[in-house]
């Protein structure tokens, strides 16, 4: 990467971030640690004070994956208990080093003018920004894809065995920090025969990845006896969903429904299935106290999606769209939301420019991250802040586009 767009994307990220922080500490501490990130943050407190990852000290920790709670305990050892300037610091600090480092080896197979620009898209992502200022998994998981990569393609232009170990423990810490990625570390057998490598080093890669998500499986193995990691009723509840959309969303409501929760906020009219969270926190079924008496019951929503399939698919297009939108909300301003809306304009602009470039043999890796991350989400249910943990591939591909044009332009 070129000194030049080195130091201006850092001290664009820099410039961003002191005129963000302040305002960033106006919002009140539980906006930060709220929603999914209470249950992260409470057992992130007990493992620190008991030694127990759990929630209530007797059940361990299934709600959701183990790695947010783990770095988060961390962090808490040393800044204090929920303290959000410890989190912001640490998670700004490692996501800087992070786009550095994979930014460095995307220069070294396309050029410096590339890795500097992917840098800087990264780092000004308003979704990016967002995501580091909050508690929530994704900028963890963002951190962690941008070290993999980083070895993946140093590994891929100077093969070394400690670099393929290194893969297989970060990949391993990805999974149990984002578990939807649990079935795309066999794709790197895939990759490598695509790119012509060798297999073993990948296949050994794969394995370590898997010991590790084992490991932690064995360990809730260990205290009820079943090998799992998460507790399965957040997938009944969101088949359950997706059920119900998949029978009560017609037509052009998915997209009203996108325009009633990011656009508007106005739901006058509009169907209660529209809303993910409204349905999954309200709507009961009849005769049934709770959605998780429900579930027990035995009742699933994958009966009215086989029936429903085709209306099923239909907005699975709207949650495709929902996937691209902006990472906005939790009580920021609304000229951060605009600013977050132009940065993720720039980034996709580019990425159309430079999309062919993803058939191209060195971006495959691009590739298939982007379109499975995109394959789970949108047939389960996508929300802005999931492709945060991706759009570094986004960036790098947006960064090859805005490279090209740059080079017409020099031409011309």
């Amino acid at each position: 990467m070129s000194r030049k767009w080195f130091f201006f994307g850092a001290f664009s990220y820099l410039f961003i971030t002191a005129i963000v922080f302040p305002f960033v500490l106006k919002v009140p501490a539980g906006d930060a640690f709220s929603s999914d990130a209470i249950a992260y943050s409470g057992a992130a407190i007990n493992l620190l004070r008991h030694g127990f990852l759990s929630l209530d000290n007797i059940h361990p920790y299934l709600m959701h994956e183990p790695g947010m709670s783990l770095f988060l305990a961390a962090i808490y050892a040393v800044f204090g208990v929920e303290n959000p300037t410890g989190l912001y610091l640490v998670q700004g600090c490692l996501l800087l080093a992070g786009a550095y480092l994979f930014s460095r080896e995307l220069s070294k197979i396309t050029s410096a003018r590339v890795g500097g620009i992917c840098f800087f898209l990264i780092l000004v992502s308003g979704s990016v920004l967002h995501a580091a200022f909050m508690a929530y998994r994704e900028c963890l998981a963002l951190i962690l894809m941008l070290f993999f990569s980083a070895l993946y393609l140093s590994n891929r232009e100077k093969p070394n065995w400690w670099k393929t170990a290194g893969e297989g423990l970060l990949f391993g810490g990805v999974i149990l920090t984002y578990y939807s990625f649990i079935f795309f570390a066999p794709i790197f057998l895939v990759l490598a025969y695509l790119e012509r490598r060798p297999l073993k080093p990948m296949l050994a890669a794969v394995l370590l990845c898997y010991a590790v998500v084992a490991g932690y499986a064995l360990h809730n193995f260990s205290y009820d006896g079943r090998f799992r990691v998460i507790d399965g009723s957040r997938t009944n509840i969101m088949w359950y969903v997706r059920g119900e959309q998949a029978q009560f969303v017609r037509g052009a409501e998915p997209f009203w429904c996108l325009w009633s929760e990011y656009v508007s906020r106005d739901w006058t009219g509009r169907s209660l299935q529209c809303s993910f969270n409204a349905l999954m926190h309200k709507r009961w079924p009849p005769g049934h106290d709770s959605l998780a008496d429900y579930l027990a019951a035995g009742v699933s929503g994958r009966e009215k999606i086989r029936q429903y399939f085709g209306w099923y698919l239909w907005f699975s297009v709207f949650e495709v769209m929902e996937l691209h939108i902006p990472f906005v909300g939790g009580g920021w301003t609304h000229a951060f939301n605009i600013y977050a809306a132009l940065t993720g304009i720039l980034m996709y602009a580019g990425f159309f420019i430079g999309v062919r470039r993803l058939l191209d043999r060195r971006f495959l890796f691009f590739t298939l991250v982007i379109l499975y991350h995109m394959g789970v989400f949108v047939l389960t249910d996508a929300t802005p802040r999931y492709l945060v943990p991706v759009l570094f591939c986004y960036a790098g591909v947006a960064a090859i586009g805005y490279d090209s044009l740059l080079n017409r332009f020099k031409r011309s």
